[in-house]
């Protein structure tokens, strides 16, 4: 892979670099492990290349003055710095890159290239750095002045903010939010990783109303009977910002919440089980009533319910980074690049908004398992997108759709992108449907929890879109 640096700031301010990693093999036009002075390293007046065969877990520091003794800088030390994130295995043809942004908001990069689908890609900021960090001084911070000891003035007179997995008591506490689904026992169904060869665990249980410190307060048990439990001193806000810090019980044994490195199958459920959970919490998709199942995350809107991380909000809102430690498994931030093709990282100034992409909105983003399904057969294009909230239905080659449906409790529209029409739906029960008559084929209907339409769908003229239903006699259930 080959690494090239644009530098917009000016030419002559003090910028070095720092590249961490390990298994490095092949790395050259930098020295890794070594604070190095940009302008000793230009090829030109306005960039340099670094090339290397592999490593992984990856940082490339950009700073103001040497980084200390060749080490990762403090985030809540004066220096201001930023950095990208990238793993290119020896064994991979793909390199894991994205921007991030959890331990500070400071110095911008953002990022170009070509996927692995051979798609030009770019990872920047909708907001300027400096626009940002006023976001999140007024929003996130508490309080929100100056005086919060993660608004920092640096020793070159830059502002930055630490991000709350440092500097958790700088943020809103998470104490009510977890007392509210403890004691109401908000059910959860939480989903696993997929270990390789096999299949996922899920994971059925609830908050448990836990009083003490020393009481279970999560409870969850897998369809294949393995136990997962949380104690109330082990969920706590320091522990849900920082995502780490304290134990969890999996099978009646005591194990770090994280265990790292993941040798076996029952390390890599219970973290990625415990993981979700943190996601619920710091992104607010968890609420009294449920159903709370992981596997509706990615369709859901992050932070709409008013819960979850406000410093973690504002990064989603304005650019292609992310503010918390597990937000780049659902927030879009995470590409895979193609290593023949040039990374370009530029360094920005911090009044600069570029690099921001929102073209994944446009990119299938469908359930992967579910009770409920839908069909549309072929000859169909014409109904554009299909969005359900966040998730997202493109028609295939033939203009079919199909796929598995969210969990809806409540009526929710099913938007439909060519016509701009919508209907109502309810994945409840055998599943529920109000449509008015609004497709040429006529009504859509549920069959064995499957909904389904014929071939050739389109909306009809002179349609509109129905009322959202308030009683059983507006349902058409099959």
């Amino acid at each position: 892979m080959k690494i090239k640096i644009v530098n917009n700031r000016s030419a002559d301010q003090d910028l070095y670099l720092l590249l961490t990693g390990d298994k490095q093999v092949g790395i050259k036009g930098i020295t890794p492990n070594r604070s190095v002075k940009l302008s000793d390293l230009l090829l030109n007046s306005t960039n340099l290349e670094i090339d290397i065969e592999s490593i992984e877990g990856a940082r490339l520091y950009v700073g103001y003055g040497a980084f200390p003794s060749d080490n990762a800088p403090i985030p809540n030390g004066k220096q201001y710095y930023g950095w990208i994130e990238f793993t290119k295995k020896a064994s991979e043809a793909e390199v894991w890159l994205n921007l991030s942004n959890v331990d500070v908001t400071g110095l911008p990069l953002v990022l170009s290239g070509t996927d692995t689908t051979n798609n030009a890609f770019t990872l920047g900021y909708k907001k300027s750095i400096s626009d940002i960090i006023s976001v999140m001084k007024t929003t996130a911070l508490q309080p929100a002045n100056e005086a919060n000891p993660a608004y920092v003035i640096c020793k070159t007179g830059q502002p930055k903010i630490v991000g709350p997995n440092i500097v958790p008591n700088s943020y809103s506490s998470y104490n009510t939010y977890i007392n509210d689904l403890n004691t109401s026992k908000a059910p959860l169904v939480i989903t696993s990783d997929t270990p390789k060869n096999g299949s996922p665990k899920i994971f059925t249980g609830s908050f448990m109303n836990a009083k003490n410190e020393t009481d279970v307060m999560i409870s969850l048990v897998s369809t294949e009977g393995d136990t997962f439990e949380v104690l109330k001193s082990q969920f706590t806000t320091e522990i849900c910002y920082r995502c780490d810090g304290g134990t969890l019980i999996y099978n009646g044994v005591t194990v770090d919440q994280n265990q790292s490195p993941q040798n076996t199958n029952d390390q890599m459920f219970s973290n990625s089980t415990f993981r979700n959970l943190l996601i619920g919490i710091n992104e607010g998709y968890f609420t009294v009533v449920g159903p709370n199942k992981s596997i509706d995350f990615p369709g859901e809107v992050p932070f709409s319910t008013g819960q979850g991380s406000d410093y973690a909000k504002v990064l989603h809102q304005n650019s292609n980074s992310y503010g918390f430690p597990y937000a780049d498994s659902n927030l879009k931030v995470l590409i895979t690049a193609s290593p023949s093709d040039t990374i370009t990282m530029t360094i920005c100034t911090d009044t600069e908004a570029i690099g921001y992409n929102s073209n994944t909105d446009n990119s299938a983003n469908q359930p992967t398992s579910g009770e409920f399904q839908f069909g549309i057969g072929e000859n169909s294009a014409s109904l554009g997108m299909i969005t359900i909230g966040g998730w997202r239905y493109i028609a295939n080659e033939k203009g079919a759709y199909g796929g598995f449906l969210p969990t809806l409790t409540e009526w929710t529209k099913m938007n439909f992108e060519g016509p701009g029409k919508y209907i109502w739906i309810k994945t409840t029960g055998d599943g529920f449907i109000s449509a008015d008559n609004c497709f040429n084929t006529g009504t859509p209907t549920y069959n064995k929890k499957v909904l389904t339409w014929g071939a050739g769908v389109q909306w009809k003229n002179g349609t509109g879109s129905p009322v959202k239903p308030t009683t059983i006699n507006e349902l058409a259930n099959a």
